[in-house]
């Protein structure tokens, strides 16, 4: 449950992220996001002894790079193409995950599994409707290069959270998105639109709920879930992130979308349910 709450909230950021990018920049956005996120969780993990140990910032920190570079071509493309259209190659990363986690983790894929990505997968085609406009190629090229980037995060994630404290896995994590943004805030610095309503909205929301709370529940998650069975979960990123698109920015849906965002639905239940009965016939044993 907590997982999906994640998949709601990054659906929801979307489009106020969309109409932030009105007065802001990306990297601003990105900096003073992540900054505050990891300022919040300073105080969680100050005292940790982890936190200076030499594995727990090298790999913290290598996460960070590579969530880095998703957050910064999604935010980017975000600024040439539509909401739901950002939403909808985002979540092309699940098709992804399991080709990564098979490549990186040698994790063997399973019948359900292949099906239930493969249905997600036709579920994306069609809401995309097959159609990219090309006056947005520029930002849906960035957004495919962040799906795979959170592919290979996620993956990355998954690999190495069991052995590490959490939430300073997390912490070093947000930090290093944060500073990797400020240092390129110099050259993208337009402070006009930070007193925005819609802008001070956003960094704090984004902050603490798609940031804070979001990636630190996402990270204890991979320490139970397979990366393939969370990706399932996470293509419902994309459903949210239209239904939010409708209503915040009346982005109407064509019908493609909308039978697209059901079919994705139906490999999100296909796959939750078998890996809830897999879990409790492993219990029973």
């Amino acid at each position: 449950m907590l997982l999906i709450s994640v998949v709601i909230i990054w659906g929801a950021t979307f489009p106020i992220m969309k109409l932030s990018l009105y007065y802001i920049t990306p990297t601003m956005l990105l900096s003073f996001r992540f900054l505050l996120s990891g300022l919040l969780m300073l105080p969680m993990v100050i005292k940790n002894k982890m936190l200076v140990e030499k594995k727990n910032i090298i790999l913290g920190i290598t996460g960070g790079i590579l969530l880095f570079i998703a957050y910064y071509t999604q935010t980017v493309g975000l600024e040439y193409t539509t909401s739901s259209q950002s939403g909808l190659i985002t979540g092309m990363y699940v098709v992804l995950l399991p080709i990564i986690s098979l490549l990186y983790l040698k994790i063997k894929l399973n019948k359900v599994d292949v099906i239930a990505v493969s249905i997600g997968f036709i579920g994306l085609i069609l809401m995309s409707s097959l159609k990219f406009n090309s006056a947005d190629s520029f930002g849906d090229l960035l957004t495919f290069i962040c799906a795979i980037f959170y592919a290979i995060q996620t993956a990355y994630v998954f690999k190495y959270t069991k052995f590490l404290d959490s939430m300073v896995f997390t912490f070093y994590q947000l930090l290093m998105v944060g500073v990797l943004s400020t240092i390129f805030l110099p050259f993208s610095w337009e402070p006009s639109g930070l007193l925005k309503p819609i802008v001070i909205f956003t960094i704090v929301f984004t902050a603490i709920f798609a940031s804070f709370f979001a990636i630190l529940i996402n990270t204890k998650a991979l320490m139970y879930i397979e990366p393939t069975a969370a990706g399932v979960v996470y293509v419902g990123e994309p459903v949210f992130a239209v239904i939010a698109s409708i209503l915040i920015l009346r982005e109407i849906p064509t019908l493609y979308t909308i039978i697209g965002g059901i079919i994705i639905v139906l490999a999100m239940f296909m796959e939750t349910v078998h890996k809830y009965i897999e879990t409790r016939n492993s219990m029973n044993i």
